[in-house]
C-alpha cells in the first residue's frame, strides 16, 4: 500500500447537515427556562427584603465609621437617628440639625437615608462614641430595618465596647 493511498469519498447520507433541532431538545430546552424564570420571579419578589438588608448593612458600616473617627480624631462624635425619615448622620457637635457633620474619606459627608420600602426604629434619637469608642448610652442600642415582608435585619452597638454587629 502507498503512502498516498486514497481515502474513500464520504456517502450521501454522511454528506446530509442536519436541519434542525428535535422535538426533545426543544422541549428540554423550555423545560430548562420554565425553571430559571419560577427562580427569577421568587428573587423578584425579595426587593423589599434585598433592600432592608442592603440598609441595615449601610447603617453598621456608617456606624463603625463613626467610631473610628472618634478614635482617630480622639474626640465624640454624635450619631442622630431620625426613624421616621429613615436617616442617620454623624456630626462632630451635638446639635440637631447638625452644625459640623462628620466627613467620609471619600468626600461629603457621613449621612444615609434608607429606601422609602424600609421601616427604620431605633431604641434612641442621638448618642455619641467618646474617644475611646464607646457610646455615650448605658444600654445596647438597636437600630431595626424592617422590610415590608416584616423581614427583620437588627444593628446593635454594644454599651461597654461599642463593637458594632449587623444580625
Amino acid at each position: 500500500m502507498s503512502p498516498y493511498h486514497r481515502i474513500p469519498a464520504p456517502t450521501p447520507a454522511a454528506r446530509r447537515a442536519p436541519r434542525g433541532f428535535t422535538l426533545l431538545e426543544l422541549l428540554v430546552v423550555l423545560l430548562i427556562g420554565g425553571i430559571l424564570s419560577f427562580y427569577a420571579m421568587g428573587q423578584i419578589a425579595n426587593v423589599g427584603e434585598v433592600n432592608a438588608q442592603g440598609f441595615a448593612d449601610q447603617l453598621a458600616s456608617e456606624l463603625r465609621f463613626a467610631q473610628k473617627a472618634a478614635v482617630a480624631q480622639r474626640r465624640s462624635v454624635y450619631v442622630n437617628v431620625t426613624a421616621a425619615s429613615n436617616h442617620l448622620y454623624a456630626c462632630l457637635d451635638a446639635a440637631v440639625p447638625c452644625l459640623h457633620p462628620l466627613a467620609q474619606p471619600s468626600g461629603g459627608v457621613l449621612d444615609v437615608t434608607g429606601p422609602a420600602s424600609v421601616v427604620l426604629t431605633s431604641t434612641v434619637t442621638q448618642f455619641s462614641f467618646n474617644s475611646f469608642g464607646s457610646p455615650s448610652t448605658n444600654a445596647a442600642i438597636r437600630l431595626v430595618a424592617t422590610a415590608s415582608s416584616g423581614q427583620r435585619y437588627t444593628v446593635t452597638v454594644q454599651a461597654d465596647t461599642g463593637y458594632v454587629q449587623r444580625s
